[in-house]
């Protein structure tokens, strides 16, 4: 899925190799672990700053 300002797009995987670091985040190819719905959000609205 794609957000309509074509900011990001969302992919669900089964595993990334790294279970240990579950749940995680990629964001251009940069891994963020230990993602909670907080966290992902406060990431989130960090890149759209950046963008």
């Amino acid at each position: 899925m794609t957000t309509d300002d074509l900011g990001f797009t969302v992919e669900t995987v089964s595993c990334l190799g790294a279970c240990g670091l579950a749940p995680v985040l990629t964001v251009n190819d940069k891994v963020y672990p230990a993602m909670t719905p907080d966290k992902a959000s406060e990431l989130v609205a960090a890149l759209k700053e950046e963008l």
